[in-house]
């Protein structure tokens, strides 16, 4: 017996198979006897069979019609908001944020953005979700469009803040301080909400689209990274000014070179107290030299450069770009001098003053001069050294000398007072300020590695980084002739395999012209040089990961070997006026492609380096890629 159905029914029969068995049946049809016609009614099966078949295709064909038509316009907004994208990276510097000049485009951004969404989350392309590769590529370019929208709004929302932030009163010390504060919390919210955000699948995408997610991912961390910079230094600044806090302050004239800035001829104390700074009477370097022994430099500094003995004398100290090692030798001479302990140092020279009396306005020093930004180069390079000589040792030269040197103090304690109590247009200070710190003219070190990591990411920490080339030409002349010596590289990189050989073609001409003081062409005593004569020092600094550099025709060395990550090779130049000189050095390095990251030399005509047919400036940084 079959057992009980659990369900409780009654068993019923097996199904027995209607169709019969596979096996010929008898002919029992009469042999005269011819097959039936065919009805009607097949007929009319097979007519709407195909009925079902065309009406089917046609749906599809519409179907696939519109979605392309929707993906189409989807990709065309897509393509229009990324390049309302780009409009807006191009207007967001510090003087862009102040004016929301960048707001329009996001706006715009935005909306093209969110129609592509609109688009692309048709309920008409949803069945394309379930195929596998198509859906895959429908949901990379959904999420770049869900991503971009939200970047363009959040954008949107943190430049009117920040513009709320920059135009709210912040005259006095406390208020300043307080300003910083809220831009740093501003840039760290922002940073938060963008690092929520989905970019999609990464893998498995059609080439194109790979490359526009791979460009979108890039933006992002770059503006992710920039946003943490920013709330970084914007604290760090509201730290610094809140205080109690000292700075050296490092006064460089670009009219006597050195590497990555001019000669630091003036020293002084900057204090902070609630929002407030005041500048003690800054102090010509030269008369404050150190006694041998009291100060050593340590390290590649003094590995390289030892030999001018640069713990001595101030005016040694720029032989390295390395901000950070030129600051903290500072910290320390200046606290070996006065006894006074600082907590970190800043870099000005002639070209941060220039951009700062653009946003201040004309400032009248202590004996009645009015030094503006059309004049205070001049001033400062040129016109301050007119009928002075290093031969005339008498009274009246003294009193000359001590007329300049008291003016100089005047004029930065002048422009300090200006920046700080004066109504300004903060677009043009955000442009002084963008300007100064990207070509070098305005650096800062700090004693403490939190403030110092803010200004490292911040960039104005004057650190040279494993990919850093800079051609630097060095004064050692005793004469202000910089701005009469052009400098001028060529460079070609050419790959063998896996190795890339670069050649580095520097020119340099010397355009000083007749009736000069002597303090401005010399000669400077004791060195044997004639009126014009520029004497210095060739210092080329390129990728720590390339070869051992070397100069054609192996002229004596002044430097060789590491600096910080870079290599360092130097070597003595001596110009005539008129005439021009030529020096080649070749590296190689162990790299089919890479790039040369171009410091700032910080000289008042920017050093140019031609590579593949075009001309770049050093007056901001840049990258050279092979």
């Amino acid at each position: 017996m079959s057992p009980p159905d659990p369900s409780g029914r009654a068993p019923t029969a097996p199904e027995v198979d209607a169709e019969p068995p596979d096996t010929e049946p008898p002919d029992t049809a009469p042999p005269d006897t011819a097959p039936a016609p065919p009805g009607p009614a097949p007929r009319r099966r097979r007519r709407r069979r195909r009925r079902i078949v065309w009406a089917v295709v046609v749906v599809v064909v519409l179907w696939l019609a519109a979605c392309a038509v929707l993906l189409a316009e989807g990709l065309r907004d897509a393509s229009h908001g990324a390049s309302d994208v780009q409009q807006a990276k191009d207007q967001l510097s510090a003087s862009d944020v102040v004016s929301r000049s960048a707001t329009a485009p996001l706006r715009a951004a935005a909306r093209d953005f969110d129609d592509a969404g609109g688009f692309l989350h048709s309920p008409v392309l949803a069945p394309l979700d379930i195929v596998p590769v198509i859906g895959r590529q429908l949901r990379s370019v959904q999420d770049l469009a869900s991503g971009s929208a939200q970047v363009a709004r959040i954008g949107i929302g943190a430049v009117d803040q920040a513009h709320g932030i920059l135009h709210a009163p912040h005259s006095t010390g406390p208020e300043r301080v307080q300003a910083l504060r809220n831009l740093a919390t501003l840039a760290s919210g922002v940073h938060s909400r963008l690092v929520r955000i989905d970019t999609g699948p990464s893998s498995a995408l059609v080439s194109p689209l790979a490359a526009k997610r791979a460009t979108f991912v890039h933006d992002l961390d770059q503006v992710e990274g920039r946003l943490q910079h920013a709330s970084a230094v914007a604290g760090t600044l509201a730290g610094i000014l809140q205080g109690p806090k000292t700075y050296l302050l490092l006064m460089a004239n670009n009219a006597e070179m050195r590497a990555g800035s001019g000669n630091y001829l003036e020293v002084g104390a900057l204090t902070s107290s609630d929002g407030a700074l005041h500048l003690s009477y800054p102090e010509p370097t030269a008369d404050i030299p150190l006694p041998a022994g009291k100060v050593t430099a340590t390290g590649d500094l003094e590995a390289r450069w030892g030999w001018l003995h640069p713990g001595q004398d101030w005016r040694n100290l720029g032989f390295t770009p390395q901000f950070d090692v030129n600051a903290a030798l500072a910290a320390r001479m200046w606290e070996a001098e006065t006894g006074q302990h600082v907590d970190g140092a800043l870099s000005v020279d002639v070209e941060a003053l220039h951009q700062f009396l653009e946003a201040t306005g004309p400032v009248t020093l202590d004996n009645g001069t009015t030094v503006s930004a059309d004049n205070v180069v001049q001033l400062l390079v040129h016109d301050q050294y007119e009928g002075l000589s290093d031969n005339l040792l008498s009274p009246q030269q003294d009193a000359v000398e001590a007329a300049r040197e008291e003016a100089l103090g005047s004029l930065a304690k002048a422009t300090l007072d200006a920046l700080q109590n004066e109504p300004l247009d903060l677009t043009t200070l955000s442009n002084a300020m963008t300007s100064a710190t990207g070509g070098r003219h305005l650096m800062a070190w700090s004693a403490a590695p939190s403030a110092e990591r803010a200004w490292v990411e911040g960039g104005v920490s004057g650190e040279l980084s494993a990919d850093s080339a800079m051609a630097a030409v060095i004064n050692r002349g005793g004469n202000k002739l910089d701005p009469y010596l052009s400098v001028s590289t060529s460079l070609t990189m050419t790959t063998h395999g896996r190795r890339t050989d670069g050649v580095l073609t520097v020119h340099l001409a010397n355009h000083a012209p007749p009736g000069q003081s002597q303090f401005i062409a010399g000669p400077y005593p004791g060195l044997g040089t004639v009126y014009g004569e520029y004497l210095g020092v060739l210092a080329v600094n390129l990728p720590g990961y390339a070869s051992v550099p070397r100069i054609d025709g192996n002229p004596p060395l002044d430097a060789l070997g590491a600096e910080g990550p870079t290599w360092l090779v130097a070597t003595n130049v001596d110009v005539k006026a008129g005439d021009s000189e030529r020096f080649v050095v070749r590296f190689s390095i162990p790299l089919a492609h890479g790039g040369l990251a171009v410091v700032p030399t910080t000289r008042l005509s920017p050093v140019e380096w031609t590579y593949r047919g075009h001309t770049h400036s050093d007056a901001a940084p840049f990258t050279l890629s092979w």
